[in-house]
């Protein structure tokens, strides 16, 4: 292709982009208020903006007030324009969300599961895709990605190596849930790594932040942010400190080592220590929870070794990473007014995250809506002007 065509495509998708985040970011703006704050020409703003009129990705809202002269046409970025289905795949039950190009939740159903086999998750996904798209009264075209986390070691590619509290091995989700949406793009996530994104997405100056976000459920599983970035290493199978050794020749694990931290500080792990103690919860959070409000000498006794083995991890993340922020998130938040963690671990502040569940599925939710928004959009109109079919791309 030439080289001043690429140029001046290049320098189409940069202004394009410039506006998109301005619109993104803002309640209501003119023409000449997005000129004026992009640098733009009014010529080139008034292009890109019918432009996006045209994908629906903006909205016209009429005029707006005028202190004197001519009263603006004011633009609406339109979150509605597109959507994003996140699944978060835990031990015992699934989440399923449809959200917006804004990442708000506008349909979510919890799915308790007691059969990890991909075939039958993948009925129970149709189940809930398909209600989701006749309560939303949308055409599944109108679903840009489908996000999927998984408490598991994850390639850079999407594959599945491990997920070994659920039972799967070298699995493609992809391919296991290819009929499942209609041919929608399907992009899997370590499920840690999908928390970390979402908890940067709250943070008051991400670009500048480190951060690790431990989720604490039927495992440990750990993502790390370096300078608001997703750090995955080589293979992307970075972050699994819930399989470093704090007890020499502890309990199995099913990684195949003995004495992993998340042996001894997972939510699995807790259940399992209160059932030795004579009480057995059924992984019932509420019950457990009346139990320690009722100062129940078993239930106390198993919690604050949760709390001792959790300082413990948690040191080793603080010591090795010395990240701002330690985030703890997944089941165990549900128990941090009875957890005895350190607020402040060498210098790191820990933290509990608020909404588990949407914070992660917001993380895959955040990646998607801006790679859409600020490359795939572009492209996959450049293809449809070309004729040319696209290629598969790497989602971080």
């Amino acid at each position: 292709m030439n080289k001043s065509i690429v140029n001046q495509q290049s320098i189409k998708q940069f202004n394009t982009n410039k506006i998109l985040k301005l619109l993104t970011s803002t309640e209501m703006i003119s023409r000449a208020q997005l000129a004026k704050q992009t640098g733009l020409n009014k010529a080139t703003v008034s292009k890109i903006t019918d432009e996006l009129l045209n994908e629906n990705l903006i909205i016209d809202l009429g005029y707006g007030m005028s202190s004197g002269g001519r009263k603006p046409k004011l633009l609406k970025f339109n979150p509605d324009a597109k959507y994003i289905a996140g699944i978060k795949i835990g031990g015992s039950d699934i989440y399923f969300t449809v959200m917006n190009l804004h990442l708000e939740a506008v349909f979510t159903e919890r799915i308790e599961i007691d059969n990890s086999d991909t075939a039958v998750i993948a009925k129970l996904l149709q189940k809930s895709f398909n209600q989701a798209l006749k309560e939303l009264n949308i055409s599944s075209d109108i679903i840009i990605e489908v996000a999927v986390a998984v408490p598991a070691t994850v390639t850079l590619e999407g594959m599945i190596i491990h997920a070994p509290n659920i039972g799967w091995k070298n699995i493609d989700l992809s391919e296991e849930f290819k009929d499942v949406f209609n041919g929608i793009p399907i992009n899997t996530f370590n499920e840690a790594n999908a928390g970390a994104l979402g908890a940067l997405h709250h943070i008051s100056d991400p670009e500048n932040t480190n951060l690790v976000y431990v989720s604490a459920g039927i495992g440990i599983g750990t993502g790390i942010i370096i300078s608001g970035n997703l750090y995955r290493g080589k293979m992307g199978l970075a972050g699994e400190f819930g399989h470093n050794v704090i007890v020499e020749n502890g309990r199995q694990c099913h990684c195949g080592r003995k004495g992993c931290w998340e042996r001894y500080a997972s939510e699995q792990a807790f259940y399992d220590s209160l059932e030795k103690k004579g009480l057995k919860m059924d992984k019932s959070i509420t019950k457990v929870l009346e139990e320690l409000d009722n100062r129940n000498p078993a239930a106390l006794d198993a919690m604050n070794e949760l709390s001792s083995y959790m300082n413990i991890g948690l040191e080793n993340v603080a010591r090795a990473m010395s990240p701002d922020y330690i985030i703890i998130g997944n089941k165990l938040r549900h128990f941090k007014e009875h957890l005895d963690i350190h607020d402040d671990i060498q210098g790191s502040k820990v933290l509990f995250i608020d909404k588990d569940s949407h914070t992660t599925i917001e993380g895959m939710g955040f990646v998607i809506a801006r790679k859409y928004l600020y490359r795939d959009r572009y492209e996959n109109n450049r293809l449809k002007r070309t004729g040319q079919k696209s290629s598969e791309n790497n989602l971080i």
